[in-house]
Parts: structure tokens; C-alpha cells; sequence
């Protein structure tokens, strides 16, 4: 039996009306971050602008023996301040990714002015890239029997010691599930799980569904956390770590010559986007437009792109087809610049190939050198600081570019940030895997 309200709004027998479906454009209304640089965007964004390195030493027990020194933490004092703000999530979640997504989406339906029950909260959705968890070598651990096997018996029955951080209790779909029901975001909610590419791809996802008349207002982004033992060790049996005994601060050094391989950081980054008709009738504030988004897959190795760049250049060219753009109209790149030899160099070539003449003007420069790497969560923080490069025409610098690449050589902004003209501006994510996502900000114009 359909309810009341129903029958008011819809007529008796015509089923719910259905919203008006089209081609919307799509705007960037809120926006929030937790990283290695802070929890307010406008303090971060100055310390990005000014080359703030957020990667310092590992803080964990017994770090000093790991050949990973240094990573892009959220400091102690900002994570106790996220606890407080969420008392009762910090009690039964406990898991740093969640808590780090929590504090972005508030800070971001904060930035857009969107009060607590304002609006039709089944059209306001969720979408969030997210890294797969923690696996915590005691929950195996404690398990194992005298015969060295693990008791699956007796861990099913003692299933309530698993510690709350674990990814047994905490898999993919949490933060957002946790966001949904903190913010009564009763919409769509999805969680993207693509190694690096995640946040970009539900940043474009969100996009797109706004665009299709199939939500008013999606918060998307990103949220990751993987410095611990486990997580650390990763990336070192990948070969792609960055292991140097270089001070922390100077480690990531996208386009670098002596760069060694990815810095790990943690956090989130989410944006609030919103059906442009939506914003203009609630008086929003329009930081910019999201023009454009491609996803494409390398389809090569697993741990290493494309060498000629071909699923990077592919991303690319098909954001720039759907968003109507040319290349010569970007002014600035957000490159995904892990700081790794095979990546900095495919996503050059990748950039060569889309730009053509037009490659040598481009403004580039790598969030993670200021932050490290945030995995699943990498496209959430850069798409912010995207979006802020379009909205003020400035952008923050790649740090540690010293000793320039001759294979690297266009220009990454090295070292001191710059202000320029961003009439449109790309940011990229490719991931482990051969996933890849662009996403096309620019300049906010005004109703269409």
C-alpha cells in the first residue's frame, strides 16, 4: 500500500512521478578533506599553495624496523579532533578510513550549506571510492591451532574478539553505509573499489547520475587508510614502495630524476555535487562545473601501465570528447604522478599524445607530493584541489622536482606554486591493475 504522501504528490493509480531526465549540467557546491595537510580545506589549500610537505616519519610501534620510513599520516592531534566530532562512530567503527571519510562529508555538506533535513533526501546519494581495509595479522593469529592451521571453528565462535579495525568487520562499503546514515543520504549509494582510480571513478559516476536526472545531489569522493604493518609490506613486495633512507619530506619526487617509487598517505577528500537547477533554487554557493569523465582499463600487466600510456591517453581523450573541450582550452593537469619510473613516465607520454603542440603550456603538478599516496583514496583530495585551481586560478607546485627527468619534461609546476589562468583543468587516477579515470573540471559560467 503506496502512503499518504504518495497519493498527494503522484494521483491515485499513476505510480511516483519520475524526475525530469536530461542532459543537467552537474556543479560543485561543498567540498572537504582530511589528509596529511589538515581538516580544512582553506588551511590546506595555503599549505599546498606555499609546498607544505604533509609525508614525515612513520608513526607505528616498531616502525623504525621497517624498510618504509615515511608516509603522508594524518597527525594525532587532527585524528583525536575527528574523534571527538564523531564520539559515538569512533566507539563502534574505530577504523581510521571511516572516521577520515566522516569528517570530509561533513565538512563538505557544511561547505554547501545543506542543512541537516533540508530537501528530498531519497534524490541526495552517496558515492565514495574505498580502499578494501585492514588486515591485521593478529586476527589470524590468534587463531592458529597446534598443528600451525587456522581454526576456522573456534574463530567462528569467538568472532566478537575480531578486532573492530579489522577488515572482517570493516569491508569496502562502510564509510559510505556510515555517511548515508549520519547524513540521512537516503539516495543511491555506491561504493567504488578500483585500486587507485576508485574516488575518481565515483566522483564520475556521481556525475554522470546527476547528469541522467537520477539524483539532485551526490556526495562523492574518496577515503583510504593502509599505513599499518600489513599495508606497508604491500607495496615493498610490489617493488613500487619507495624504501630510500632520503629524509621523509624530500621522498616523493614526482618527475623527478632520483625518484624512487610511491610514498603512502591516508585520508579523504569528498565533494558535494549538485544538479545546477538544484543549487540556483536553494542559493548555493558554485565553486565550478564538472564538465566531463572517461574511465578506461589498460588491459596490460598488474602492476604496471601501459608503456606507451595508451589506457591513460585513452582516459583522457574520451573526458575531453565528453565534455565538449579541445585540448587547447585546459590550462592544468592534477597528474596522478605516484612518483614511481613506469607511471610519471606513461602518464607523460599519455599527456604528449592527447596534447600535441599544446602539451609544452599545460600547468602540471602531483598532489601526492605533498600528501603521498592515498590509494583508493588519491582522486578525492585532487579533485578538490582541482576544483579550487579552477575556481581561483592558482596551483599548488609538485615538491622535490630537483634533479628534472629528460624523459619528463613538461612543465610540473616544480616547486613553488603559481597563479594562472584555469579556464579547465583535468584530474587523473590510474590505477594498480590498469584502471584508469579522468575527470574534466572548469570554469562555472552561469545558467545554461
Amino acid at each position: 500500500m503506496r502512503c499518504v504522501e504518495c497519493f498527494a504528490t503522484t494521483g491515485v493509480g499513476r505510480g511516483p512521478k519520475k524526475p525530469d531526465m536530461g542532459n543537467r549540467k552537474v556543479v560543485i557546491t561543498g567540498l572537504g578533506l582530511a589528509t596529511a595537510l589538515g581538516l580544512e580545506v582553506e588551511e590546506s589549500w595555503r599549505r599546498a599553495l606555499s609546498g607544505v610537505c604533509g609525508v614525515s616519519r612513520v608513526k607505528l610501534p616498531c616502525a623504525g624496523k621497517s624498510s618504509v620510513q615515511a608516509a603522508g599520516q594524518v597527525s594525532a592531534e587532527d585524528w583525536e579532533r575527528i574523534c571527538r566530532q564523531f564520539p559515538s562512530e569512533a566507539e563502534t567503527e574505530g577504523e581510521f578510513r571511516t572516521l577520515f571519510a566522516l569528517w570530509a562529508a561533513k565538512e563538505s555538506l557544511s561547505d554547501a550549506g545543506l542543512a541537516q533535513n533540508s530537501g528530498d533526501r531519497s534524490r541526495f546519494g552517496v558515492m565514495l571510492g574505498s580502499g578494501l581495509g585492514i588486515n591485521r595479522l593478529e586476527d589470524i593469529y590468534n587463531w592458529i591451532g597446534p598443528e600451525r592451521k587456522f581454526d576456522s571453528t573456534r574463530f567462528a565462535a569467538e568472532l566478537d574478539r575480531v578486532n573492530r579495525e579489522s577488515i572482517i568487520r570493516n569491508n569496502s562499503s562502510e564509510p559510505g553505509v556510515v555517511i548515508s546514515e549520519r547524513f540521512a543520504l537516503r539516495g543511491m549509494n555506491t561504493t567504488v573499489t578500483t585500486a587507485c582510480a576508485s574516488a575518481t571513478q565515483a566522483l564520475g559516476a556521481a556525475y554522470r547520475a546527476i547528469k541522467r536526472g537520477e539524483a539532485d545531489l551526490i556526495l562523492a569522493g574518496g577515503a583510504d587508510s593502509m599505513i599499518n604493518p600489513v599495508g606497508l609490506v604491500f607495496f615493498v613486495l610490489l617493488g613500487s614502495a619507495a624504501v630510500s633512507k632520503v629524509e621523509p619530506e624530500r621522498l616523493c619526487r614526482p618527475f623527478d630524476r632520483k625518484r624512487s617509487g610511491l610514498v603512502m598517505g591516508e585520508g579523504a577528500g569528498m565533494a558535494v555535487l549538485e544538479a545546477e537547477s538544484h543549487a540556483l533554487a536553494r542559493g548555493a554557493r558554485i565553486y565550478a562545473e564538472v564538465a566531463g569523465y572517461a574511465s578506461t582499463m589498460d588491459a596490460w600487466r598488474l602492476t604496471a601501465p601501459h608503456p606507451e600510456g595508451q589506457g591513460a591517453e585513452g582516459s583522457m581523450s574520451r573526458a575531453l570528447a565528453d565534455a565538449g573541450i579541445g585540448p587547447g582550452e585546459i590550462d592544468y593537469i592534477n597528474a596522478h604522478g605516484t612518483s614511481t619510473k613506469l607511471n610519471d613516465l606513461a602518464e607523460t607520454i599519455a599527456i604528449k599524445k592527447v596534447f600535441g603542440q599544446v602539451a609544452n603550456q599545460l600547468a602540471i603538478s602531483s598532489t601526492k607530493s605533498l600528501i603521498g599516496h592515498l590509494l583508493a583514496g588519491s582522486g578525492g583530495p585532487e579533485f578538490v584541489f582541482t576544483v579550487l585551481s579552477v575556481a581561483r586560478d592558482e596551483i599548488h607546485p609538485t615538491i622535490n622536482l630537483s634533479n628534472p627527468d629528460p624523459n619528463c619534461d613538461l612543465d610540473y609546476v616544480p616547486n613553488a606554486g603559481r597563479h594562472k589562468v584555469v579556464r579547465a583543468a583535468l584530474s587523473n587516477s590510474f590505477g594498480f591493475g590498469g584502471q584508469n579515470a579522468t575527470i574534466v573540471v572548469r570554469k562555472y559560467s552561469g545558467r545554461t
